[in-house]
């Protein structure tokens, strides 16, 4: 089995950041001055990805596009300036068998995090396999390359599928979607996702963090699923649930640390932790945040 494509949603309407996500798709807000979703996009190329393909909304300014297009007039300013080292340094530049493609998501569209999965069927369907990540979180470790570790536990486990889970106490599980499991053959493996358990009824303190592998055979479940109760919306958590009552999905919990831009406050820590590991940021930073706080 090979996975070469990864599918990354970034067609939300980022409502935690208004203002700012009328005019910058939040996938796109710095993590330091890289946007969010390249740290996605980083780790599956050093996985061995050769093709992503991004879901986007419509009438955007396509600020993903252009990010992983070349900009000539910021190069020929740069190489006017006697700078065109620091252009070389800051352009984003990858193998030139990686292909980018982007499917857009429309107001017409149903909404929800399984939409984006569906709108990019023609382009996965034929695939072994495939990851999907959204783009306003990423797992941090500098040291291991969390899309390869994925991808082995899933060829290794036989699964049809993969969800990744954090561990969070007892006390903060009711927040989340927790993971009910059952061993086999030294794999954990998904039986359900118990969604915002009340206290105390967690039947794990594993939480989906929505990273995914997947094979075509989702696509059958997508075709029956319906919307969900309450919300309207079609969720990638069901149809990973469903997926698991039918096959084998395995659950895999990273090594490194989970890094949610999803909302004001995690965004700002999910800055000072990279910063943290940048030299040139270290010291000023823990200097400055002693006397702020």
């Amino acid at each position: 089995m090979k996975i070469r494509k990864a599918l990354i949603t970034c067609a939300g309407f980022g409502t935690r950041f208004l203002p700012i996500t009328k005019t910058i798709q939040k996938e796109m807000l710095p993590i330091l001055t890289r946007p969010m979703v390249d740290y996605v996009v980083t780790d599956c190329l050093a996985a061995g990805i050769d093709e992503i393909i991004f879901v986007v909304k419509e009438n955007e300014n396509r600020l993903v596009e252009h990010f992983y297009s070349e900009s000539r007039s910021l190069k020929q300013h740069m190489e006017k300036l006697g700078k065109a080292d620091r252009y070389s340094k800051a352009e984003v530049r990858f193998p030139e068998h990686v292909k980018f493609r982007f499917v857009t998501q429309t107001i017409a569209d149903r909404y929800g995090t399984a939409i984006p999965v569906e709108l990019a069927r023609k382009y996965l369907e034929g695939e072994d396999a495939f990851l999907v990540f959204m783009g306003d979180d990423f797992i941090y470790n500098p040291n291991t390359i969390e899309a390869a570790e994925m991808i082995r536990l899933f060829e290794m486990s036989g699964a049809q599928g993969l969800v990744t889970c954090i561990t969070k106490p007892e006390e903060e599980l009711y927040r989340y979607g927790v993971a009910q499991t059952r061993k086999d053959n030294g794999f954990t493996f998904l039986t359900n996702l118990v969604e915002k358990p009340v206290t105390g009824t967690a039947p794990s303190n594993l939480i989906n963090i929505s990273k995914y592998i997947f094979t075509p055979k989702i696509f059958e479940i997508l075709e029956k699923q319906g919307p969900d109760a309450q919300s309207g919306e079609y969720y990638v958590t069901d149809t990973a649930t469903a997926l698991a009552q039918q096959n084998l999905v395995v659950i895999y919990t990273p090594e490194g640390r989970y890094l949610d831009g999803g909302n004001v406050l995690n965004w700002l820590k999910a800055n000072i932790v990279i910063a943290k590991d940048d030299p040139e940021l270290n010291s000023e930073l823990r200097k400055f945040i002693s006397e702020e706080f």
